[in-house]
Order: C-alpha cells, then sequence, then structure tokens
C-alpha cells in the first residue's frame, strides 16, 4: 500500500475563504492528515493488521472519521477558528471573533456564523438536514474499491477540497410525509455545486467533473494554479496562468 503525500501543485493559493482564514492552513490541515494516517496505517501493518481502510467497514465509517481529523485540522491550524464544542452543533467550525458564541464557549447548536465540513468519496450530491446558508468545505477523496484483497486496497488520497458560501436557495429540500420514516434531507443542486466547484482550494485535475461549460470553466480555473496541467493542456491556459516547478 503506497503512502499519499500532500502535493503542491494541487493546491490553490488563491482561493476564496471567510473570517480570514487562508488558503495554506487548509494545506496544513491536509499535511497533518496525511502523517497521521500513513502513521496509522504503517503501525497497523507493523503488527500484523490491516489498513484503516479495511477496519472502517461500517457505512460511512471511513468518511466519519476522515472528515473528523481534518475538520480538527482546520480548527487548529488556524487562529481564526474553533471547533464547535457542541457534539452536532452546526456549523462545525466557527470564528473565534464572535462574541455570541464566546460568551456560549464556543457551544453553538445552530449559529449564523462558521463553516460547516463534508467529507466523502462522491463527485457530488452532497446533503444536509436542511436548506442551509452557511460557508461550507467539502473535503473529497478517491473512491476506494473494496472488493480487492485487503493488501490491493487503495490508500485515501485528498484529491479536492472545495468551498463555497451557500444560500438556502442552493439546495433542494426532500421532505417525508407522516407514515415515512426517511431521513428529511436536502441537497446541493446545480448553482451550489457551481459556487463549489469554483473554488478549489486542493484539487487533482481527474477529480473535476460538471457539465461541459461549466467544466471548461474549472479546468480553466485548474490552469492558474497547476503548471503541470497548464503545460499538458495549454488549451485551458489563460493570460492569468503562471508555469513554474510542480
Amino acid at each position: 500500500m503506497r503512502s499519499p503525500k500532500f502535493k503542491q501543485r494541487y493546491f490553490n493559493p488563491d482561493a476564496d475563504l471567510p473570517y480570514g482564514v487562508r488558503p495554506e492552513e487548509v494545506g496544513d490541515a491536509i499535511k497533518e492528515w496525511y502523517d497521521l494516517y500513513n502513521g496509522l496505517n504503517e503501525y497497523l501493518r507493523s503488527e500484523g493488521h490491516h489498513s484503516i481502510e479495511n477496519l472502517l467497514r461500517a457505512n460511512n465509517a471511513l468518511s466519519d472519521f476522515v472528515g473528523d481529523i481534518l475538520t480538527d485540522n482546520l480548527a487548529e491550524a488556524s487562529a481564526k477558528l474553533v471547533k464547535n464544542q457542541k457534539q452536532d452543533g452546526f456549523p462545525d467550525i466557527l470564528p473565534v471573533d464572535n462574541e455570541v458564541y464566546e460568551n456560549k464557549d464556543y457551544r453553538v447548536h445552530h449559529g449564523l456564523e462558521g463553516i460547516e465540513t463534508k467529507c466523502s468519496q462522491q463527485n457530488g450530491g452532497w446533503q444536509a438536514h436542511n436548506n442551509e446558508k452557511a460557508w461550507f468545505v467539502i473535503f473529497r477523496y478517491e473512491s476506494i474499491n473494496r472488493d480487492v484483497p485487503p493488501e490491493e486496497m487503495d490508500s485515501v488520497e485528498i484529491i479536492q477540497v472545495l468551498a463555497g458560501q451557500l444560500e438556502e436557495e442552493d439546495w433542494s429540500h426532500s421532505g417525508r410525509s407522516d407514515e415515512s420514516r426517511r431521513t428529511i434531507t436536502s441537497s446541493i443542486i446545480a448553482s451550489g455545486m457551481d459556487k463549489l466547484r469554483s473554488n478549489p482550494i486542493y484539487q487533482k485535475p481527474d477529480a473535476i467533473t460538471g457539465k461541459a461549460s461549466p467544466k471548461q470553466r474549472y479546468r480553466e480555473i485548474q490552469a492558474q494554479f497547476d503548471p503541470v496541467f497548464a503545460e499538458e493542456h495549454p488549451e485551458y491556459a489563460t493570460d492569468q496562468t503562471t508555469l513554474g516547478d510542480p
């Protein structure tokens, strides 16, 4: 099993983030994840155990684990942020410079300011319980094939981190009948997806997805910060593109 690493060429230093948070701090959160992940897997292998991917097979267990660690890392990496101290509170990460939050010791059930995080293998279809107005950071990792022997299973590689300020109209709400036990959910619609995909913080080119016209624009954005991609695909390079070392 390979040990994935942070790749500078995939990092966008010009990504837009709120509350004075810097893209470099998101990069630090990813690097800290890799340090922990690779260290844990090395230990598990040395003791004759399967990797984390094999141990966390329950539904959403791996996504929850990866997302929790990355959320903690981001809150710790930025002096402008603190993790919401209320379990299952919204949003996940709070701005330190908020007097209302400070007076509550940063234990917030549902706040109007902050960053909500999501972690998924999927390239879209991200959901919440309500149509939420907030900043979102989406951590996406490479889809893992569990139908192979444990020793052949891929590692958890972060392939995309997107950020965007979503409004209530960027969601489609799905209710339920009185007889239904289905969980009430809201899904991000095209307008919200475009906001997120237009503002990558870290992105492997293969992770870019979308319909033809928007996808062209997302690739042009990639070429602005990824010199290897710009050199391999000059059709997406613009006057803003800067070539350099990967």
